[in-house]
């Protein structure tokens, strides 16, 4: 008898850098752009749920829940210390230098910015990483720390503190609905830890929970990117990637490098736009009138970043590690 052929997907996937989430993200920005670019309609709101939810944006939070959930039940209590030591500093070095930057940015410029580039796009750009894609990234080789700090990165990747920083700029887009998110999404994460810890056996059927979820989760984020419109802003898209990439890798591996002694792929493992980012310029603009104008073309530079930093992320984070092994204790 003939043994069945085996495709080997899975193993193709392994050999793309994050290839479980990258490769969805691909082929979701792909149907997204021939769907909506080329055929203008909606593939996923067309066939509706399941599929919708499974394949869109509109899945993104739960899929998040469910990560923070399983990590949180992977997270020994005695691991909290070394993640977050690591996460607090990394991300506050990160948010430090990006609204210094951004506030310095709007007393040069004002809201038209430079170069095309508005002050609300820079903003919404220097302050964003996708945590979901850098847990994608760093699920392979990454320790328990490094994981555990996707918590604390989500944050990051929410409208919050963007919405409050604007909020000093016009009228504050910030109250109690952004305090309850904040308290949804760290319920999962501390549900699934205290879990973990009170029950091994719940820590061991959640380990391989993430694996799971990253393909879909790529999928969903893929459906965010339209290269159609990424395209039409390519000069400001590419300065903006630019001063993205500079800005928040650069103060982040220095210390990482030189004052946690680690290898420094968490700084580029975050290095990527959260597709939520996308959805901050109309929110801002729904709480300050003067950043309308910009709304728009804040859209379509955040996209073009959007599909560069989620490309080129994962193969920033294969270069430093050939420099630097995951396993490197200095």
């Amino acid at each position: 008898m003939n043994e069945k052929h085996n495709v080997q997907i899975w193993k193709s996937l392994q050999k793309v850098p994050a290839g479980t989430m990258f490769v969805p993200l691909i082929i979701g920005a792909i149907i997204t752009t021939i769907c909506e670019g080329f055929l203008h309609f909606n593939l996923w709101e067309t066939l509706g749920n399941p599929m919708k939810d499974m394949f869109s944006s509109s899945g993104q939070m739960l899929l998040i829940g469910l990560m923070l959930f399983c990590t949180g039940t992977s997270l020994k209590l005695s691991d909290m210390k070394d993640a977050l030591h690591r996460g607090v500093l990394l991300i506050a070095t990160r948010l430090i230098v990006a609204y210094v930057l951004s506030a310095l940015y709007f007393l040069a410029f004002g809201y038209d910015g430079i170069f095309g580039i508005s002050f609300l796009a820079f903003v919404c750009a220097v302050s964003s990483a996708n945590a979901a894609l850098y847990m994608g990234i760093i699920q392979p080789f990454g320790d328990k720390a490094d994981k555990a700090s996707f918590g604390i990165m989500l944050i990051c990747s929410m409208p919050l503190l963007p919405l409050l920083f604007l909020g000093f700029f016009g009228t504050s887009g910030f109250g109690m609905p952004q305090v309850i998110q904040i308290i949804s999404l760290l319920i999962p994460f501390i549900l699934g830890m205290l879990l973990g810890n009170l029950d091994e056996d719940i820590r061991k059927v959640f380990a391989g929970g993430n694996a799971i979820i990253l393909p879909f989760l790529g999928f969903e984020f893929g459906s965010t990117i339209n290269l159609v419109d990424a395209v039409k802003m390519l000069p400001q898209g590419i300065l903006m990637s630019v001063l993205y990439f500079i800005i928040t890798i650069v103060p982040s591996y220095l210390v990482e490098r030189y004052v946690l002694k680690r290898p420094g792929y968490v700084s580029f493992a975050s290095a990527s736009l959260a597709g939520v980012a996308l959805s901050i310029p109309s929110m801002a603009a729904a709480s300050n009138e003067a950043l309308q104008p910009y709304v728009s073309s804040s859209v379509a530079i955040l996209a073009f970043v959007l599909a560069v930093t989620n490309i080129l992320a994962p193969f920033f984070v294969k270069w430093d590690l050939q420099r630097h092994p995951a396993n490197e204790v200095r």
